[in-house]
């Protein structure tokens, strides 16, 4: 799904990937969430649902791929069971940061937010730089991608088959090794819905 700028009244030159990666269905809530966001901002976006892939990694590697091809300059990763505040993309970009997100809490009966502080910052209420975010609620530059080698996405595992690195801290270690800052928003939330 594309949505063209001048159909927004703008001339940008920022183009948005809304990376969504799924192999279930939307939730009406969270559909809507997206439609809303859209709705918001000024800026071209490129709505990739990914087609490819047998896990969360592989999709999102394939949907980072087609917005490279598509010429987006920001991918911004969501989830298919989140909502997000209409003004989320427009919060995103005024930070003007290679890789930025907000917070957002797991779907765990224990909830804590998706994140690993640095030990030199937690509980910021303004702008901070952190060791990792959750990929649920993340805006990347296209260059990121561009600088850091493929794999973009992936797991790190256990003996047992068990996950020890999830797809997001991967992400984020890669992109950090390469010289990339990873930064969070806290006036940027998402909630996750009960499927």
């Amino acid at each position: 799904m594309h949505s063209s700028p001048q159909a927004r009244g703008s001339s940008m030159n920022t183009k948005i990937a809304i990376a969504l990666p799924t192999n279930r269905k939307i939730s009406p809530k969270a559909a809507l969430s997206l439609l809303e966001l859209a709705n918001n901002t000024k800026y071209e976006l490129e709505i990739i649902v990914s087609t490819r892939g047998y896990n969360c990694a592989e999709n999102k590697n394939y949907i980072v791929a087609q917005a490279i091809k598509k010429d987006c300059t920001h991918i911004f990763c969501c989830d298919d069971d989140m909502i997000y505040e209409p003004e989320t993309i427009e919060k995103l970009l005024a930070s003007d940061k290679d890789i930025v997100g907000g917070l957002y809490n797991t779907k765990y009966e224990t909830q804590s937010y998706v994140i690993e502080y640095l030990e030199t910052a937690q509980e910021c209420k303004e702008l901070f730089e952190c060791k990792a975010l959750g990929t649920g609620l993340l805006l990347i530059k296209a260059e990121v991608f561009k600088k850091v080698p493929q794999p973009w996405f992936g797991y790190q595992w256990h003996d047992n088959g068990m996950i020890k690195e999830s797809v997001d801290w991967f992400f984020c270690r890669k992109a950090r090794e390469n010289g990339f800052k990873i930064y969070c928003n806290p006036t940027i939330k998402s909630g996750h819905l009960k499927l």
